[in-house]
């Protein structure tokens, strides 16, 4: 595993900072998407006392990236002190989606009980990432759920969620372009909690609480 970009460096407060280590299935949406909050942390205010890390696969990891493997990985880098950790204030996010191809009901079980007993904590979409991307915009409230939440292929081996990302933002979960997305993350976390958003309902549910994970960086 290594560091997406460079860390950050703020002296703002004297406190010691709270490293948020987020942790995606992949390399590509959800890393531009919390490196874009980290980038334009000033402009979206968080709170200063945060240092956001974005952690991506190394080379070693390609193809290796399933979330149980992850969890492995982030340990032994802990072990190797490749990354540096306080467990009184430090947070580890692991970032991830219901897609059933990812997890059978069991295998998300487990992965979450093991998650528990590290004090980590898991940040849920169901189906994908790309639902809470929408949520950025109120033209969610337009879709059928029951589509949302099936996400079928449809064309291009795309899948019904890529395909409305592209329809209402103009980009796709591959070119992912945070400045889309910047001015309406208070929007995504207000609409997320028009569906569900408890960790253990979202094993079924049509929702996400990585909004809950933002709302908890910005200082308000």
């Amino acid at each position: 595993m290594r560091i997406s970009g460079k860390l950050e460096r703020y002296s703002a407060s004297k406190e010691p900072k709270a490293k948020y280590y987020i942790i995606p299935e992949g390399d590509n949406t959800e890393i531009k998407y919390f490196c874009g909050i980290r980038d334009n942390r000033e402009e979206l205010q968080i709170k200063p006392i945060i240092e956001i890390i974005p952690i991506e696969n190394d080379e070693t990891e390609i193809g290796h990236s399933h979330p149980k493997k992850k969890i492995e990985n982030f340990n032994d880098d802990l072990n190797n002190e490749k990354f540096l950790f306080d467990n009184e204030i430090d947070k580890v996010c692991f970032i991830i989606d219901r897609d059933p191809k990812n997890f059978k009901k069991e295998q998300l079980d487990d992965f979450i009980k093991e998650c528990k007993n590290f004090g980590y904590d898991v940040f849920l979409s169901n189906p994908t990432f790309e639902l809470f991307l929408l949520m950025h915009d109120n033209k969610i409230f337009d879709i059928d759920k029951e589509e949302l939440l099936k996400n079928k292929k449809v064309s291009n081996n795309k899948r019904f969620l890529e395909i409305k990302l592209s329809e209402i933002f103009g980009c796709n979960k591959r070119n992912l372009r945070f400045n889309l997305f910047k001015g309406k993350i208070n929007t995504a976390i207000k609409n997320e909690k028009q569906f569900c958003e408890d960790l253990e309902k979202l094993k079924t549910e049509l929702g996400s609480n990585i909004g809950k994970l933002v709302e908890s960086m910005i200082d308000k």
